[in-house]
């Protein structure tokens, strides 16, 4: 069981993402609310601090909050979009901090739409850029994508592209669209992706990384999608494993505990015939905007589902 406390150090970004789940309200937190926070972090022992949401790498107090975790013992990790690590002398900065993993997210091999999804020109080349300076400095890099209506047929090719220019990369994270808090805008409503079509190139994705012994999680994609995966999703792995998270937003919602009962999503009657219904998330915000994703119900035998289980615990 890995336990997790996201704090989130900061709500704008210098990327303009049209998808984004946390649109900027220019709030952030003082040196000394961070410090208070991982202190908070510490008292409960959970494994993991992940600095976060939306851009961590804009707030100057962030190589301190790094230094402060890993002298107390913590680990921790940051998800960025890799602009400002584009920059060598700043993601020297970060390893002379003693940060050990970061997540970039990157959303197309193709430089076009990578730029169009981020709005932001020159994005895909600075975030190239940011993957070579943490490698050069031993930081690990781990992949995170959005899955969308525009990158949804080429997947694949991206961990492909990715596999090939970058071999020390061993896991990818897909996370499906959170349509709930992103921007209402006509062209954010057009980046929501057709499952069907999405998990068709995620698992040749899967079927690759998995041939080349490297890992990978999915977020929001029911396991009617994802047969033969099923242990990889990540909602799954969190009711199998009774996983909890801790996030501090900074909007009304401040800090969260979030338990199994939050992994759980909407079921459709499809759902109430499936074998794997216990231990799946069903559809995010299916109601409002996923009402034209099909499901499928799912017929295993008690040992073909337990075996799910048993990888996810293994």
């Amino acid at each position: 069981m890995a336990n997790i406390w996201y704090i989130q150090v900061n709500r704008y970004c210098n990327n303009a993402c049209h998808f984004c789940s946390n649109p900027s309200n220019w709030n952030n937190i003082t040196y000394e609310r961070g410090i208070e926070l991982i202190d908070d972090f510490i008292k409960i022992w959970y494994h993991w601090i992940i600095f976060t949401w939306w851009e961590p790498t804009l707030s100057p107090d962030l190589p301190k909050w790094i230094e402060y975790s890993s002298k107390n013992k913590m680990d921790c990790r940051v998800i960025s979009n890799g602009m400002m690590c584009s920059s060598f002398d700043y993601v020297k900065r970060l390893a002379d901090s003693w940060l050990w993993l970061i997540h970039f997210s990157l959303y197309s091999y193709i430089p076009e739409i990578h730029d169009f999804l981020t709005d932001t020109q020159g994005s895909y080349i600075k975030l190239l850029k940011s993957i070579q300076n943490a490698l050069k400095l031993w930081i690990r890099v781990q992949l995170n994508c959005v899955i969308n209506k525009y990158n949804q047929n080429h997947l694949d090719k991206t961990v492909k592209f990715i596999v090939k220019n970058f071999p020390q990369i061993t896991h990818f994270v897909w996370n499906n669209l959170d349509p709930l808090m992103m921007r209402k805008t006509d062209i954010a409503l057009s980046t929501l992706p057709d499952f069907d079509i999405a998990w068709e190139s995620i698992k040749k994705a899967l079927v690759f990384l998995d041939s080349t012994w490297r890992s990978f999680r999915v977020e929001r994609m029911p396991l009617c999608f994802m047969r033969w995966f099923e242990w990889a999703s990540t909602e799954t792995r969190k009711i199998v494993k009774d996983e909890e998270r801790i996030v501090h937003f900074l909007d009304n919602r401040e800090t969260i505990r979030q338990s199994w009962k939050h992994w759980e999503h909407d079921k459709t009657d499809e759902c109430n015939n499936c074998d794997l219904t216990t231990i799946c998330s069903g559809v995010y915000e299916s109601e409002k905007f996923y009402n034209y994703v099909k499901l499928k119900s799912q017929r295993l035998t008690s040992e073909e589902k337990q075996s799910i289980i048993n990888k996810i615990k293994d």
